[in-house]
């Protein structure tokens, strides 16, 4: 269970550091410019996105310790398991936003893109925390 806490704040905290990388620093101009500011919800509600990525890290932590260990390499099953999560978790839920909202067409890749490094990322780090206590038990 100390694992699975670990798990979940860690990679909810690097997953929320790196989204707020690629919108803060990496995209900022490209949203600036090309995102309808009425979409934007100013200042961004920080706490709720938080607690968005909390969850994923638990459901993701989750799943994790019940599909996707195996045997080898911790840091390699989790970052493939993170990047299947992306595709599972981000790509749906994009189609729909850009399809009700007038998001530019051409965000879709790069968010993807970058979800596969976000969540896989978080992957990695549920994989590291966890294929350790697997090793040992």
């Amino acid at each position: 269970m100390k694992r699975t806490i670990l798990a979940v704040v860690a990679a909810s905290l690097l997953m929320f550091s790196l989204a707020g990388l690629y919108t803060g620093v990496l995209v900022r101009a490209f949203i600036a410019s090309h995102v309808d500011h009425a979409l934007l919800r100013v200042p961004p509600n920080l706490l709720l996105v938080f607690f968005g990525y909390f969850v994923l890290a638990c459901l993701m932590s989750v799943l994790y310790q019940r599909i996707a260990w195996r045997p080898g390499s911790p840091a390699w099953n989790g970052l493939r398991f993170g990047m299947v999560a992306a595709v599972c978790w981000l790509m749906p839920y994009s189609l729909v936003l850009f399809g009700v909202y007038k998001f530019p067409y051409e965000v879709l890749p790069l968010d993807f893109a970058w979800a596969v490094v976000e969540q896989g990322l978080g992957g990695l780090v549920i994989g590291l925390i966890h294929g350790k206590a697997k090793a040992g038990a």
